[in-house]
């Protein structure tokens, strides 16, 4: 499709992808199901040709319905006929053993509709390139990961035809075993975080693994550019100490040439719209990244063991006492903040009141949590500064 947006390599698999792609996480929290559909539409008609999603991107939207995002995608593709070119889509599973694994990678063939023809993969009459992630792989999974054979599994029934690409997703934390990972030579495509708060996976990590990956033809979809759910309200807190626009996150990323894609997890299209206008002024030149990531060092420590509100903990997990940990959490955050920069915190405390259900105060301190949490935060021991810090 004819587009504006600038297209990269997608590291060795010969295709060339939208430097800007669609972060579908967010259409669960949208008001309407409506709005879900206008945002994948939206981007599809401004020549976005690759969309991400997981099975677990599920919730209950603001009309009360459960929507699932993968369903919205597929519907979306397939509804569409002026789509000339491949989609590549990626979607995760939580498949850590060969049976977990063709569970949820069955489930997400059949949630998008895709079909398996002697050319190709489809979603009604357009080709996809479907890619098949790991959801985040951190020490414990990957000890399972590669113990179970499920690794031997997805190689089967990748040579099947049953997706595109094999990938992964990991988090900070987690540079050793990313590494290794890499080296098993099985994946195509990974998704890491990263962003000028944060560059420990890149350039100031002990190894640059983005360099590390693209050199051995690894794709790499950049997530967490903006620093996560939670910067919104977090950058308020903060303007007044640094100069960081969102424009200047995105264009920072683009100068990474490591980069395939930066994956935007747009909720509205005046979103997405902000986020190509910015793309299309160029990457960052390398002096003026340099000189964002030490404005950016000024506060960076700040975000340091809180919550990013990113939801993955909820995705497979319930917590017992009935709390919503990223709301709580979120909140949370955003006290130890301002606490740190000397900001007024009474809308914060309102905010937490007027959160619904029950609060940190009804923590258990079980920790059965704590293996859902892709950033290896101790939720318990947060509840427990959340609870003093709100009472």
């Amino acid at each position: 499709m004819k587009s504006a947006i600038k297209r990269r390599p997608f590291g060795a698999t010969e295709l060339m992808v939208s430097e800007v792609a669609l972060g579908a996480m967010n259409l669960r929290m949208l008001g309407t199901e409506k709005e879900a559909y206008e945002m994948v539409n939206y981007v599809l008609d401004r020549g976005v040709n690759l969309i991400d999603t997981a099975r677990a991107y599920n919730g209950v939207n603001g009309e009360g319905k459960t929507v699932q995002s993968e369903e919205i995608v597929g519907n979306v593709i397939r509804s569409r006929t002026d789509i000339d070119e491949p989609i590549v889509i990626v979607t995760k599973g939580h498949g850590y053993t060969p049976e977990e694994f063709d569970t949820d990678l069955d489930t997400s063939l059949r949630t998008l509709g895709v079909e398996k023809r002697e050319n190709g993969l489809f979603i009604g009459d357009n080709e996809i390139k479907l890619v098949y992630f790991l959801h985040g792989i951190k020490y414990d999974r990957w000890t399972g990961i590669r113990e179970s054979g499920a690794l031997e599994q997805a190689k089967k029934r990748q040579e099947a035809g049953d997706f595109t690409y094999f990938g992964f997703s990991a988090h900070y934390g987690d540079g050793d075993v990313i590494r290794e990972a890499i080296d098993t030579g099985l994946f195509q495509v990974i998704e890491l975080p990263y962003n000028v708060y944060n560059r420990v996976l890149a350039e100031d990590g002990p190894v640059d693994l983005f360099k590390y990956a693209y050199d051995r033809g690894i794709a790499i979809v950049n997530m967490k550019t903006f620093n996560g759910n939670g910067m919104v309200p977090t950058a308020k807190l903060i303007k007044d100490i640094v100069d960081i626009s969102y424009r200047d996150m995105l264009r920072h990323n683009l100068g990474n040439p490591y980069v395939s894609t930066i994956d935007a997890g747009c909720r509205y299209p005046a979103e997405f719209a902000a986020d190509e206008e910015a793309s299309l002024e160029g990457p960052m030149p390398e002096e003026q990244r340099t000189a964002l990531a030490a404005e950016a060092a000024k506060v960076a420590g700040l975000f340091n063991n809180i919550c990013k509100e990113c939801t993955h903990c909820m995705e497979k997990f319930e917590c017992v006492a009935g709390i919503d940990i990223p709301s709580v959490l979120g909140e949370a955050a955003r006290m130890t903040i301002a606490r740190a920069v000397d900001k007024d915190t009474s809308a914060i405390k309102a905010a937490y009141d007027a959160l619904p259900g029950v609060k940190a105060d009804e923590c258990l301190g079980c920790g059965a949590c704590l293996e859902w949490c892709e950033y290896h935060l101790d939720i318990p021991a947060l509840m427990a500064q959340a609870k003093d810090d709100f009472e």
